[in-house]
């Protein structure tokens, strides 16, 4: 194992263990946020929501009650999507902020939406067409910043 594979790993291990201590300490903020990204659309079948730094702050299906506790696979799953972000930050003067990316796969679509503070990875039914999947994104983006900002805050102050 080189160097950078033993960086990545560790930071993979760390971010596991992060998310382990989150799992415990999810705030009321962060349900509730949670909460009004499924309400925008029935299809929303799971939403995964990730800090600016790759730490998964909530990982939880439409039809769970409670989040889920991911596995080193989606941990890292998660900081990959994360990191993508930042390198298409580099492209935003030339052409502009990326607002979502839509995905459409043989059995499921996928939606990451930036906003800030947070992405916002969601799998989506495969009948949802992609006028649909565009209102999904923009609706999120339409959430009270408000809620935003109290989710992100919250997880300043545990």
């Amino acid at each position: 194992m080189n160097q950078v594979e033993w960086v990545q790993n560790k930071k993979i291990q760390i971010n596991f263990i992060l998310v382990r201590l989150k799992q415990i300490m999810i705030t009321n903020e962060i349900k509730e946020l949670a909460s009004h990204i499924f309400q925008i659309h029935s299809g929303v079948e799971h939403l995964g929501l990730i800090d600016l730094e790759g730490h998964v702050v909530l990982d939880q299906s439409s039809k769970a009650t409670t989040p889920n506790e991911p596995d080193a696979d989606r941990v890292l799953f998660y900081y990959q999507v994360s990191s993508r972000r930042t390198r298409r930050e580099h492209f935003d003067k030339d052409y502009g902020e990326t607002t979502y990316i839509h995905i459409m796969r043989k059995k499921m679509q996928q939606l990451i939406v930036y906003v800030p503070m947070f992405t916002i990875y969601l799998t989506l039914e495969h009948a949802i067409n992609q006028d649909e999947v565009a209102i999904i994104a923009q609706s999120i983006h339409n959430i009270d910043s408000e809620i935003i900002n109290k989710a992100a805050k919250s997880l300043l102050y545990k």
